[in-house]
Parts: structure tokens; sequence; C-alpha cells
């Protein structure tokens, strides 16, 4: 059963969303933002961030120490029936987008989602639930995104999306001859490796 925890968060299962409702303070507590919490057969993932501005990252030893102040919680709210295995993890390469303010951070890049229902598109093109775009912009008013891709502009609500993640380009951008560096001279990195 899915519900809507708000109209600025996308559609949580009703456990992730009693889930987040019992874990987001505590890991405010700690100094940290909750990223997400997927739950699925056998596991609850704890995903973490840094509050905004983001200076920092997210290392084992963060995730060590929001581990053990959740199990002994996790124990007792004993959310899930059965056995579980409940992990902590920074976000990743593709961070998961589930807040508005998620995606207000990833504008002007790749986000792949997928929504609950086919969406309709322009014809010829069929409805679709699968998508990657670029995220153009964020309507908090409406709490909706604005996507672009090769069928235009289109305008998703975020109570409609299901999940949601901020594909990152971490390919390094070679300068252009003329733009910076001589051809057959290197430059030396910030922290002075190099030949």
């Amino acid at each position: 059963m899915e519900t809507r925890l708000t109209s600025n968060t996308i559609r949580k299962s009703e456990l992730e969303a009693k889930l987040i409702g019992l874990v987001e303070p505590v890991v405010r507590d700690l100094g940290y933002d909750l990223r997400d919490i997927e739950v699925s057969s056998g596991e609850v993932c704890i995903i973490l961030d840094r509050p905004l501005p983001r200076e920092d990252v997210i290392g084992i030893e963060d995730c060590s120490r929001a581990h053990q102040a959740l199990s002994p919680m996790f124990d007792v709210w004993d959310p899930i029936p059965g056995a579980y295995d409940l992990q902590i993890s920074s976000p990743g390469e593709s961070p998961s987008l589930r807040r508005l303010d998620h995606f207000a951070e990833a504008v002007g890049h790749e986000i792949r989602f997928q929504t609950l229902d086919p969406f309709p598109m322009p014809a010829p093109a069929k409805p679709r639930k699968n998508w990657e775009s670029k995220l153009v912009a964020v309507d908090s008013d409406k709490g909706e995104i604005v996507v672009e891709d090769s069928l235009g502009e289109h305008r998703v609500a975020l109570n409609l999306i299901k999940n949601a993640q901020w594909v990152r380009d971490w390919s390094i951008q070679k300068e252009k001859p003329g733009k910076g560096s001589k051809p057959g001279h290197q430059k030396a990195n910030a922290k002075g490796r190099g030949a």
C-alpha cells in the first residue's frame, strides 16, 4: 500500500513513511539529513547525507554512529515482523531524491525516476513510467518538478513519483586546446602531486 507524506515528498510505502517519521528526528539530532529509507525483503536501508550546505561527505564513521543510535531504537519500535538487516548508507554516486529540497539540488542535471502510473505523453509516444530527463525546475508552490527530454517539457507532481535518483556526471571534462593549457604541458593538481 502506498501513502503520501506531504506534497513536498515522493510517494513512499506505508511502512517506509512510518519509518521516515520515526527515524528522521533521530538522524537530525545526530546532525545528519535523512536522504531516504528503502525497505525490501529482509532489509531496511537508511540513506544519510549532510545537511545543506553540504561541505563534507558521509563516511563509514558516520554510518557506524547512526547505526549505534538507531539499532536499539529499532529493537524497541519493532516495525517489521521477522528478521531483517538494518543498513546505514551514504548517498553514493546516484543519490536518492525524496524531498523537494533534494530535487532543488539537482536542477540542471539528469535525474532518473519512476512514476506510480503511466504518464500521458504527446502522440505518437506511448505513456511511460520510467524517465531519464534533465531536471529544469522545481515548483515548490505546486509540489512539482519540471523535466525536459526529446519530447519537450513535462510537469510531474512529486506525489506521483515512486522513486528518483540524481544521475551525476562524473566524467572528467578535458580542457580544449587554447583554453588554459599548452600542448605537451601538464598542470600539477591542487595537492601538488605530479611529475
